[in-house]
């Protein structure tokens, strides 16, 4: 801070630089930007940070991309780590949603393919929305041609989303173009038509860590699908698709740590037919299951339902009951031992949330973490002053919180495959708040 003093007496003149401030700051070195003195290492370093950004809204790599040729070269390689195009919603697309696509898409290829391809090198993760309709644009080509346009650029993909809303170009016959499919380690395609050409593709991806299937189109024969052998895909430990594809295909043999059911039709995949025997030593080794439903609350507490599970240790389950003491006792019974966490969705509890909540507690030993998610129609038509969502946690008192909306845990927007890392960390911090001892311990 520059401070002037009253004129010295006598009347001596002031030096100009005094009388003219202009001419301090002509003298001063021009002010730099803390950034300018950081290595390249270590801006890399902090911008990698921003990379987890949700891959729809990547606002802060992307703002970084205009402050300066030097900042644009550090953050660019980050800012195509994670490639994302969409257009609309998933489902009852219009022609006007799938305006711009096509433009879209053609400066997503520029950027890609521009200097021999260098940015296609930094992508790591493609997940697209393919619309159904062909947007006029150009010379009219039509939609079903991203694959076609993007994979060969790619050569170290890792994760890989294409959800096609048409099926005249089925994604399995555009995953041949993919360079190098043995660094894939995450897939998700809503449709296989071709089912010997998906298996075909699946051999060459050995590295394949989770597996998101929302359809396969085989007709009624469920024995043309074929199993899935162990050493196909050896490194599969998370899946998202239907009971059918994982019972008569991808389960038996295998270790797959984290279970995701599209709707919950298990009773039926039994009744037709699944070897639940052969099934016993895979299911036993399941660490998480997401069981969306709804199934009554005899079907999920009948021997060859959830109970198969036997090592579970978070579990999410949708049943079109409600809920009552003996209900709990019986679930305590027949479940995992090792349940930690357990979201419940349920018509009502009886005789209250919180006495549903203290006798899980006390029937179950290992349980720190349990959601209790009222039906939401179920909660408007009582009238009931209850909250829809609770959260309790073990502890002496337990604790309640009701300030959330929860939403069913799986990891159908194919965005975070794993959904029970943030429950996991949620169970780790509580178990400090208790003295950090075991969970059968606490009690």
């Amino acid at each position: 801070m520059l401070y002037i003093a009253s004129p010295p007496q006598g009347g001596r003149r002031l030096p100009s630089f005094i009388n003219n401030p202009s001419l301090i700051c002509a003298k001063m070195p021009p002010l730099q930007p803390p950034y300018r003195n950081l290595p390249n290492e270590v801006l890399r370093m902090i911008f990698s940070t921003l990379t987890g950004t949700h891959p729809r809204r990547p606002d802060a790599l992307y703002n970084l991309l205009f402050v300066s040729r030097r900042v644009n070269s550090i953050a660019k390689p980050l800012f195509y780590r994670h490639v994302a195009l969409y257009c609309g919603a998933h489902v009852h697309l219009k022609y006007v949603d799938c305006q711009g696509y096509r433009q879209s898409l053609d400066s997503l290829v520029r950027a890609i393919t521009a200097d021999g391809a260098a940015m296609g090198a930094c992508v790591r993760t493609l997940n697209l929305t393919i619309p159904p309709f062909a947007v006029e644009y150009g010379d009219e080509k039509y939609c079903g041609e991203t694959l076609d346009a993007l994979l060969p650029h790619l050569p170290h993909l890792r994760n890989l989303s294409a959800y096609y809303n048409g099926v005249e170009e089925p994604p399995v016959s555009k995953l041949a173009l993919m360079p190098y499919p043995a660094k894939l380690t995450s897939l998700t395609i809503n449709n296989v038509e071709d089912y010997p050409a998906f298996l075909a593709f699946l051999g060459a991806c050995p590295c394949l860590e989770f597996l998101a299937v929302a359809m396969i189109c085989h007709g009624a024969d469920t024995d043309a699908l074929g199993v899935i052998p162990p050493d196909v895909i050896p490194r599969l430990r998370g899946v998202y698709c239907d009971c059918q594809f994982l019972y008569f295909c991808l389960l038996a043999g295998r270790r797959i740590e984290h279970i995701n059911l599209m709707g919950c039709d298990i009773p039926w995949a039994i009744h037709i037919g699944a070897d639940l025997h052969a099934l016993a030593g895979s299911m036993a080794l399941a660490r998480s299951l997401s069981a969306p439903g709804p199934m009554g609350i005899q079907c999920v507490l009948r021997e060859d339902i959830i109970a198969p599970y036997s090592l579970l240790e978070f579990l999410a389950v949708d049943v079109c009951d409600k809920i009552t003491l003996g209900d709990v006792q019986m679930v305590a019974e027949c479940w995992s031992k090792n349940l930690r966490y357990i979201y419940l969705r349920c018509k009502g509890c009886m005789p209250g949330h919180d006495a549903i909540a203290e006798e899980f507690f006390a029937a179950m030993p290992s349980l720190i973490v349990l959601d209790i998610d009222i039906d939401a129609y179920h909660t408007s038509a009582a009238g009931s002053a209850s909250p829809r969502c609770s959260r309790y946690l073990r502890g002496s008192p337990m604790e309640k919180d009701t300030a959330l909306n929860l939403g069913f845990p799986c990891c159908d927007d194919f965005q975070d495959p794993m959904w029970v890392d943030s429950v996991e960390d949620l169970i780790e911090r509580r178990l400090k708040d208790v003295a950090g001892e075991p969970p059968s311990q606490v009690l």
